[in-house]
């Protein structure tokens, strides 16, 4: 039998089976990054497409606006077909176009215009309003997506300000460029993916036999891990290359496409025999093309030697300095002819702000990088799942007599079991998040315009936090009677029906009751996941393993919501909703193989949570458990002050603060993803230190002086990175005090008498109930004290409460135990 087992075509089959399972880790982690990259791509073609066509349309109603100007209605402007039909020739992506009244009857049309009603709407509704959802702010341009088509709607007014019309287009991104440019990125895709896949074969062909594989413990991952770093590394260059070239060539593009306008209008002007040094007035056509376009940084007329004879920007003419412009690296030149046969008399020169395209440069790294890192995050966790496996699969099973598994896995390591099952339960979550306002207010009778648009639009979200703290309260008593399992499988199913509800609401009432039923759903899942950790892991590592599963949880956030804004844009609402549906099997086949076999049967739940079974709860030892000093004070003191600051801040100030400050979205969703990547990654090891503390306390104490010193400093400093270092350091107070409170709550007499589970249930019910109150009380402060004084005074309840804690709550040592689970 040994004989047979020693054969050669068995001991390869574990490294076959393992060299699968890092294929498909590499497939499915190349697939999201490509898949993020591309739609980002898709997204960058379309918004310079849709800057080139605004530049067009603009000059196109620049000269119908000269005509209002000086009083002709719009009604009876002649000519209107001659202007569409040279917009036509000049935007080749054009579909059709078209001039309207602001009633939307058709004066002129080309092609196939889009329907006018939708993009009058929107510049209705903006009119009078500093910003407006569909408004381009640069020009008050409205625009809309119809699937792969962009639509436009260039105001035209009369005197007084007031809309009496509308310049309406429809175009498509070139499908050539769009192919060209995608093809490249695909085939840098498959080629890194081939390369990786083929490293890896000969590292576990050659590099790792079987017997290292079996002895090699958490050094298995090494090898996957750098070579999808590697994989991922190169695709991520080349895409940011990509990025770059992308946005640089359009912008020089638009560019060149003002420029050779007004080098048309400046060549008609030439052949009526006027002289190049007797041009007066062109500072004007100067002047409003720089202010179309702010790449263009100046403009400069010179005669045929290079003399300088006009130069002017945005604001209009400007003095001439001494002798001939030095020559810059970032401009463009344009021959200026009397005949289109004829000599050069003068040369236009656009010199382009080589600051302004740098920084759009940046920002183009900026978000191919955080496509990376949001790729990578996912990757990771999928190579930790295959670490577990791994693990599991050389591993010496046995039973006890009561059915407990014995070296299945790691006892002082239990969150990695959970990791997984939470990551793919916070991904399928997450992913309509990025646009659940949106749209609950296309759900809304006239859309941002009704009446209270802005309340109504949380009211979904409100539902769903208020259902979460529901269930937070009453999962930890079904955890204690009956197991772990039933909380974490009626969540995932009752989820999966909230998102199936989501796709087919047709009202904000519909909408809210569903996004309710997915709280329900989060709060039982979250709840019965955190009581597996309490009843199978030993108490001295319940600090280091919570920590880990809320490491998979923001893993889950942050990925999860990237994919369904790029899966958003594509298919739209409706979808993201039953995908969201459909991705919840997942952890619930994650819960039935790699958790299954710590399941709690009705005799072994009781036994696990006899201190709760002994007593029948009530709401006298409810309030008895809320009322003990170390209980209550570690709520009040730590779990509701550090939930106010932190949706608080992360949710609710971040956003209007980086505003104030002239930060983008993209920034602001960068420095969130901070919060995320030090919890992810920090969070884990702080735990571990946590559980090596013979005192808990410290460490929860040392938390709050962290969170609450970050959200103090933005009293001394200001800005964009003082705002990423008060994230970071509230992040930090997360990874100080996250996994101590769960060992600090556990070790108090009163959480034993009332039960694990329950105690944990009501922690996190405390948690839930701070994190509704954070936007409240932290928007309550803006209105009277401004955004910093608000910011200030939220850190100094925080430090006051931390304060509170440190001098009020029993500070104890960690009891020594055998730490033993059920059936051991």
């Amino acid at each position: 039998m040994n004989k047979k087992i020693m054969t050669p075509a068995s001991r390869r089959r574990p490294v076959r089976d393992i060299m699968l399972a890092c294929l498909l880790v590499l497939l499915l982690a190349q697939g999201l990054i490509g898949s993020l990259s591309l739609s980002a791509l898709n997204s960058l073609i379309a918004d310079n497409t849709a800057a080139r066509v605004e530049l067009m349309a603009r000059q196109t109603s620049a000269q119908i606006q000269r005509g209002l100007d000086v009083g002709k209605p719009l009604g009876q402007f002649f000519g209107l077909d001659r202007l569409l039909g040279e917009l036509e020739t000049t935007v080749p992506d054009l579909l059709g176009a078209s001039v309207v009244l602001a009633d939307g009857r058709v004066l002129a049309s080309r092609g196939q215009p889009p329907t006018a009603k939708p993009l009058l709407s929107t510049l209705h509704a903006s009119d009078g309003q500093d910003q407006q959802e569909g408004i381009r702010p640069s020009s008050g341009t409205a625009q809309r997506r119809d699937g792969n088509r962009l639509q436009f709607a260039v105001p035209l007014e009369q005197r007084g300000s007031t809309v009496s019309g509308a310049l309406i287009l429809q175009v498509q991104p070139q499908a050539m460029q769009q192919r060209a440019v995608l093809k490249g990125n695909l085939e840098m895709l498959l080629v890194t993916t081939l390369g990786a896949a083929a490293i890896l074969l000969l590292i576990f062909r050659f590099a790792l036999p079987l017997q290292a594989l079996a002895t090699a413990g958490k050094a298995r991952m090494v090898a996957p891990l750098l070579v999808l770093l590697l994989a991922q590394g190169v695709y991520a260059m080349h895409t940011i290359h990509t990025f770059r070239e992308v946005w640089v060539g359009v912008t020089r593009d638009n560019s060149q496409m003002l420029g050779e306008g007004l080098q048309r209008d400046l060549n008609r002007v030439l052949g009526y025999g006027i002289a190049p040094e007797q041009l007066r007035g062109v500072e004007r056509p100067m002047a409003r093309l720089a202010s179309s376009f702010p790449v263009v940084k100046e403009l400069h007329i010179l005669d045929a030697h290079g003399g300088l004879l006009v130069r002017a920007n945005a604001h209009g003419l400007l003095a001439n300095p001494a002798g001939a412009p030095p020559p810059r690296q970032e401009e463009l030149i344009f021959p200026l002819h009397a005949k289109a046969e004829g000599p050069v008399l003068a040369r236009l020169v656009l010199v382009l702000d080589e600051s302004i395209i740098a920084a759009g440069v940046r920002a183009r790294v900026m978000d191919a990088g955080t496509v990376t890192v949001v790729a990578l995050v996912a990757a990771i966790e999928l190579l930790l799942l295959l670490t577990l496996l791994m693990d599991r699969a050389f591993s010496v099973r046995k039973q006890t007599s009561t059915g407990e598994p014995l070296g299945l896995d790691d006892q002082s390591d239990m969150g990695k079991i959970v990791r997984p099952v939470m990551f793919g339960f916070l991904f399928a979550l997450a992913l309509p998040l990025s646009f659940l306002p949106i749209f609950a207010r296309t759900l809304l009778h006239g859309g941002a315009a009704a009446a209270g648009a802005e309340f109504l639009m949380a009211v979904p979200i409100a539902a769903e936090m208020g259902c979460g703290l529901l269930t937070a309260l009453l999962a930890g008593r079904l955890t204690d009677r009956r197991g772990w399992q039933t909380p974490v499988l009626a969540g995932l199913l009752v989820s999966m029906l909230g998102n199936l509800a989501c796709a087919g609401a047709d009202s904000l009432m519909s909408f809210s009751l569903a996004r309710g039923l997915v709280g329900l759903g989060y709060g039982l899942t979250w709840m019965g996941l955190q009581g597996f950790i309490v009843t199978r892991s030993p108490a001295a590592y319940r600090g280091r393993n919570m920590a880990t599963v809320i490491a998979g949880l923001f893993a889950g956030h942050l990925s999860g919501a990237a994919v369904g804004a790029m899966l958003m844009q594509q298919s739209g609402f409706e979808t993201v909703f039953v995908v969201a549906a459909g991705l919840l099997c997942l952890p619930a086949i994650g819960v039935l193989t790699l958790m299954w076999p710590y399941r709690q049967t009705g005799a072994g739940s009781r036994k696990a949570s006899a201190p709760a079974v002994g007593a029948q709860t009530s709401w006298a030892e409810l309030r008895g458990l809320l009322f003990s000093r170390g209980f209550g004070m570690l709520l009040l003191g730590c779990v509701v002050p550090f939930s106010i600051a932190q949706v608080g801040l992360l949710t609710y100030a971040l956003p209007i603060y980086l505003e104030a400050h002239g930060a983008t979205a993209a920034s602001v969703g960068r420095i969130l993803m901070l919060y995320g990547l030090f919890v992810i990654y920090v969070g884990p090891y702080m735990g571990r230190l946590a559980d090596q503390s013979t005192s808990k306390k410290q460490w929860i104490v040392a938390g709050g002086l962290i969170g609450s010193a970050g959200m103090l400093s933005l009293y001394f400093a200001s800005g964009i990175l003082a705002a990423a270092v008060a994230v970071v350091m509230l992040a930090l107070a997360s990874c100080f005090a996250g996994g101590a409170q769960t060992a600090y709550m556990l070790g108090l007499d009163n959480v034993q008498r009332y039960g694990a589970a329950g105690a944990t249930s009501v922690m996190r019910a405390a948690d839930k109930f701070g994190q509704m109150l954070g936007p409240l009380l932290v928007g309550g402060l803006f209105a009277s004290m401004g955004i910093s004084g608000g910011l200030v005074l939220t850190g100094a309840i925080y430090l006051l409460a931390t304060v509170a804690f440190l001098l009020l709550a029993p500070g104890f040592s960690r009891r020594s135990q055998t730490d033993a689970l059920p059936g051991q």
